[in-house]
């Protein structure tokens, strides 16, 4: 598979199969969050770091704030089952994105979001590199490359090499790992929220994936 796959980006990203979440929920009786959302929260903690998941919440307000979350171990689960099923040079550009963590919040009819997206890349290591217009993307640090999206939310993507034991050779850089902090109308805070929120995410996906020789990320991944 060559560098070109980064042209279907978009169309592939729209044909992913998101995984259901669980744990929609809305304040509990007493005015707090309800038990779902409180269970949904110590996923996103754990995800992306108890203080990144203050910050998020000081973001969105406290207006109808809701959490869902997928267990780690069921993303973990289904994302090894693909990198192992992945056989080099293919052209079969489908990819599965799971949401392990999703924060939000309502008030008069405008909703604020802030969601934590991995899936393998249909981009390649090589593609990444290619400074060209196009692609836009940023060295972050060594083989940690960044961009920003915009549409159909501002999104923070990054893109790292990530070997998973028992995947076929060059599994880690024709089929990276791709992990996005996207955000809702939270404004300009959104951008330096994604970037503090996307680095921890990146170490805990690492580390649950059993990445061999991960990546060392820097404490913000916000490009410059």
């Amino acid at each position: 598979m060559t560098a070109t796959r980064s042209g279907v980006v978009a169309g592939a990203a729209a044909l992913a199969a998101v995984t259901a979440l669980a744990g929609c929920s809305v304040g509990g009786e007493a005015g707090g969050p309800a038990p779902e959302t409180e269970k949904a929260l110590a996923v996103c903690e754990e995800v992306l770091g108890a203080a990144g998941v203050s910050a998020a919440r000081a973001a969105l307000g406290d207006a109808d704030f809701r959490a869902e979350s997928v267990p780690p171990a069921q993303v973990r689960e289904a994302m090894l089952k693909e990198a192992r099923s992945y056989v080099p040079g293919s052209e079969d550009l489908t990819r599965s994105t799971y949401e392990p963590c999703r924060m939000s919040t309502a008030e008069g009819g405008n909703v604020r979001r802030v969601d934590a997206r991995v899936q393998w890349s249909v981009q390649t290591m090589d593609s990444v590199t290619v400074g060209d217009k196009e692609r836009k993307w940023a060295k972050a640090a060594d083989d940690v490359y960044v961009r920003w999206e915009r549409e159909p939310m501002d999104a923070l993507v990054a893109v790292v090499p990530c070997r998973v034991p028992g995947a076929a050779a060059g599994q880690e850089r024709e089929l990276p790992l791709q992990v996005s902090v996207r955000s809702q109308r939270i404004g300009t805070a959104g951008e330096t929220l994604a970037g503090g929120l996307l680095a921890p995410f990146v170490r805990d996906t690492q580390k649950r994936l059993g990445c061999q020789d991960p990546v060392t990320v820097p404490e913000s991944l916000l490009p410059e």
